[in-house]
């Protein structure tokens, strides 16, 4: 039974790029109740606890876990953490708000979807919460209503700066170990790519290839760049290039996508969504709605079951199951077909 208010619990700040927005907008949301917030590091919790206005108790990871009031838990540690607490989090009949990606391997990834399966609670990617930014919707509708036709090309470029560990801190932390993160600055923001793709042609990634290498941080143990392309079974070819090679203050995403009856083009540089228009007979430009989803309406509809879900354990598997075809593709020279989602036993 969901309770009202939806009760959340926060397991891990680690990717704190997510988890301190969450944590704020879930303090402030007339139907949730931020129960708690644990982390393996006691002052950091206690920060984001006191500007949550949230008792300022410690509570453990695993009272969370078993806590019979908590209704969704959202893990936000590191992707090595993420396993074990979804697991146990599903065995306990909680929903799940995952960080992205689930998980550093196919193996884990799998036994994270075993369980929620088995459980059948409810799993949201973060990666696809993208899906619910207005920028996500705009592009849905467009889809949908045939204004691009048959998507043939996409193209999506992201140039970031190294991540950092904490707010202020220069050190990037976990971002860059490679026992605690399965890739460097491709993967980081690739993967919501690849879902915003799969989600618009209801596709799946059959053939990979890449490169990937240090270009700007050369001391790193994971890459700082990476370009893939992608094919789908619907005739789509995309380029993916994501890096964390950005010059200082210099991060910029673009976006475009080709279809066979229209186009759209969008870049955070100039703030514009540009679209081919049928009447006009060429390009206009609009202003460029929020791509980051700026509410957690679409967590709660998704946990009450009250629309259709807005992604799923699985469309997190087949991610980083994309993801993890672009690494082998570029560590053997040759086209990789990602691995296939397995039975459920």
């Amino acid at each position: 039974m969901i309770s009202t208010p939806l009760r959340i619990a926060m397991i891990g700040l680690d990717h704190w790029y997510t988890a301190l927005p969450l944590a704020q907008a879930f303090a402030a949301h007339p139907e949730v109740e931020l129960v708690a917030i644990a982390d393996a590091d006691s002052d950091r919790a206690a920060e984001v606890r006191a500007k949550a206005g949230l008792d300022a108790t410690p509570t453990s990871e695993k009272e969370l876990l078993q806590d019979p009031r908590v209704d969704v838990i959202a893990s936000f540690g590191s992707t090595d953490k993420n396993p074990a607490v979804c697991v146990a989090a599903a065995e306990n009949g909680k929903h799940i708000l995952s960080v992205k990606p689930l998980a550093n391997t196919l193996a884990e990834a799998t036994e994270i979807r075993e369980a929620v399966h088995r459980a059948g609670v409810v799993f949201v990617p973060a990666e696809s919460r993208h899906r619910a930014g207005a920028l996500g919707l705009q592009l849905r509708r467009w889809q949908q209503e045939g204004r691009f036709g048959q998507l043939l090309t996409a193209s999506f470029q992201m140039w970031g700066g190294l991540p950092r560990g904490w707010p202020g801190d220069s050190d990037p932390g976990w971002w860059i170990d490679p026992e605690r993160a399965p890739g460097g600055g491709w993967i980081d923001h690739s993967i919501y790519h690849i879902d915003v793709l799969r989600w618009l042609t209801g596709g799946r990634v059959t053939k990979v290839s890449g490169v990937l290498g240090n270009l700007r941080h050369t001391h790193l143990a994971m890459e700082d760049f990476g370009h893939a392309t992608m094919e789908f079974d619907t005739g789509l070819v995309a380029a993916i290039e994501d890096t964390w090679c950005a010059a200082p203050g210099g991060s910029r995403q673009s976006t475009t996508l080709v279809g066979t009856e229209g186009a759209i083009s969008h870049d955070t540089l100039s703030g514009r969504l540009s679209v081919t228009d049928p009447v006009y007979g060429g390009w206009i430009q609009l202003p460029a709605p929020v791509a980051h989803p700026t509410t957690i309406d679409d967590l709660l509809t998704t946990v009450r079951r009250e629309d259709e879900p807005l992604a799923t354990v699985d469309d997190a598997w087949e991610n980083l199951a994309a993801c993890e075809a672009f690494y082998r593709a570029c560590a053997t020279g040759t086209t990789v077909t990602p691995q296939a989602l397995p039975a459920l036993p």
